[in-house]
C-alpha cells in the first residue's frame, strides 16, 4: 500500500520510509525551500526498528549509512508550490549511501516562504 504523505512547515527532520511520499505543499503566496535532506540508514527510528538491526546497529554498513541530499531535494521542490518524492526514490537511490539491497529513506526539514 502506497503511502501519501501531505507535509506542511517543520522545524525538526520527517522521516520517509519506503512506499511513501514526501508532498510538502505551501499557501498561494509561498513556496518551498528545502533546508536539511537526508538520505540513508541513519537511525532506529520510524522506519527502522531496533529489531532490524539487532547485533548490527555498531556496523555503520547497516546503520549510520546516508548522504547529504540537500542539492538534490533543493532542485526537485525549492522555490515551487508543491513538489512530490516517492521513497524508493531513482535519483536518491543513486547517492547509494548504504550496502546495496538495503533499504533507504528519506529525511528531510523543510519550511515555506513567501515567494513567486
Amino acid at each position: 500500500m502506497l503511502a501519501i504523505v501531505v507535509v506542511f512547515e517543520t522545524e525538526r527532520l520527517q522521516e520517509f520510509c519506503s512506499l511513501e511520499v514526501f508532498r510538502p505543499e505551501c499557501w498561494r503566496n509561498e513556496v518551498v525551500v528545502i533546508e536539511e535532506a537526508i538520505y540513508g540508514r541513519r537511525h532506529i527510528g520510524k522506519c527502522i526498528e531496533a529489531e532490524e538491526v539487532k547485533d548490527l546497529e555498531d556496523d555503520p554498513r547497516f546503520l549510520g549509512c546516508h548522504a547529504d541530499v540537500l542539492s538534490l531535494l533543493h532542485a526537485k521542490c525549492s522555490g515551487k508550490k508543491q513538489c512530490e518524492i516517492r521513497i524508493p526514490d531513482a535519483d536518491l537511490e543513486l547517492t547509494r549511501p548504504c550496502l546495496k539491497g538495503l533499504r533507504t529513506f528519506l529525511e528531510v526539514r523543510h519550511r515555506c516562504v513567501e515567494g513567486k
